[in-house]
């Protein structure tokens, strides 16, 4: 598994384009700026897609006319920017199959903005797109990078974000055509019990979970410096030797 990560930020990024705290303005400075959480799995999967993600690829060279997967945690509009979509629509690319994977509102956020802008949903006659609906603990198999190759198991597990207005918002246990295996936690709370039962004894080779909060707790369903720390500590707690 290759993992590319195009966007590392909050909802805003980092920094914020308005924002002059100490934190933002040396950000500024340096030019270290991070786009909203985005991350490649090799050239072939795509796992959130936030407005600025398809811009980052580019800047690091990344052809995204290579993806088979679109997978989305949830409907925030950090993590789902449906204009790629339509982009997309009018490049090269435009008719090759690529699955959209997420939760029951991400899927309808995708097929109401495609209908108005392009007349034509996904799963349609014609369309190239490809619904798969994302449920808590239900795998999703989907085909590996290239045509011969293995595929992605994909098992979505319940994320502590949002309502359901928003999903319901789901976290992702990847594996790899060559075995390799990634958590993509973001954005979440404090796991829920069943999801931490769910990962008990599992084993990672990459895992990606946000600490949004840093120092300062209680800004929405996100983890903080103390629950992160919690959180990775139960994990590690439960896994197989």
């Amino acid at each position: 598994m290759r993992v590319t990560l195009l966007g590392t930020g909050s909802a805003d990024g980092w920094p914020n384009p308005w924002c002059a705290c100490p934190s933002c303005a040396w950000a500024r400075d340096t030019g270290n700026a991070r786009a909203q959480t985005g991350v490649l799995l090799d050239d072939a999967m795509l796992v959130d897609l936030g407005p600025d993600v398809p811009r980052a690829a580019a800047r690091f060279g990344v052809d995204l006319g290579r993806l088979r997967h679109l997978v989305i945690g949830h409907a925030h509009p950090d993590h789902l920017g449906p204009e790629a979509l339509m982009w997309r629509s009018w490049s090269t690319v435009a008719d090759r199959p690529l699955d959209v994977v997420g939760p029951r509102a991400v899927l309808d956020a995708v097929a109401a903005f495609l209908t108005r802008w392009e007349r034509r949903a996904p799963g349609e006659a014609g369309s190239p797109l490809h619904p798969r609906l994302a449920l808590a603990g239900s795998p999703i198999r989907l085909g590996g990078p290239g045509p011969d190759g293995g595929g992605y198991l994909v098992v979505p597990v319940a994320a502590a974000h949002g309502d359901a207005s928003v999903g319901p918002a789901v976290l992702y246990d990847i594996t790899a055509p060559d075995g390799a295996r990634l958590l993509y936690a973001c954005d979440t709370g404090p796991l829920p019990a069943a999801t931490v039962e769910a990962l008990a004894g599992r084993e990672f080779d990459v895992a990606l979970v946000e600490e949004n909060n840093g120092d300062r707790p209680g800004f929405g369903d996100h983890l903080d410096l103390a629950t992160f720390t919690a959180d990775v500590g139960q994990g590690s707690a439960r896994a197989e030797p």
